[in-house]
């Protein structure tokens, strides 16, 4: 059986592989703050889908995940699930909670 903390891991491995197959980072809006463009300014992506705030706020959030804070959160995630304790690693699991082997088991306990 799969533990907590082995399957944080292979979250984060494929956090990581998906971060290192992309374009490279950092990324940042253009001058319109309607496009994401790579270190390279190649266009990462395009919200011409979306409009006004919406737009630009989406386009700014797609900037600050670029690969290059991906692959450096999946580093500090990975010395926390080292060195935490249990606890701690439940909490870590809850953005991953929609992935393939999430256990409810290992829920946090609802805070008081």
């Amino acid at each position: 059986m799969t533990s907590l903390a082995d399957w944080l891991r292979a979250c984060l491995d494929d956090d990581e592989a998906c971060a290192a197959a992309a374009s490279p980072g950092p990324w940042r809006p253009n001058a319109e703050r309607d496009e994401v463009l790579a270190v390279d300014d190649i266009t990462v992506c395009d919200g011409f889908a979306l409009s006004g705030r919406q737009l630009r706020a989406t386009v700014e959030h797609i900037a600050r995940h670029d690969p290059a804070r991906v692959l450096v959160e999946v580093a500090a995630k990975r010395r926390i699930v080292d060195d935490a304790p249990h606890a701690t690693l439940r909490l870590l699991a809850l953005p991953y909670t929609d992935r393939a082997g999430y256990r409810e088991e290992w829920a946090p306990a609802a805070p008081d």
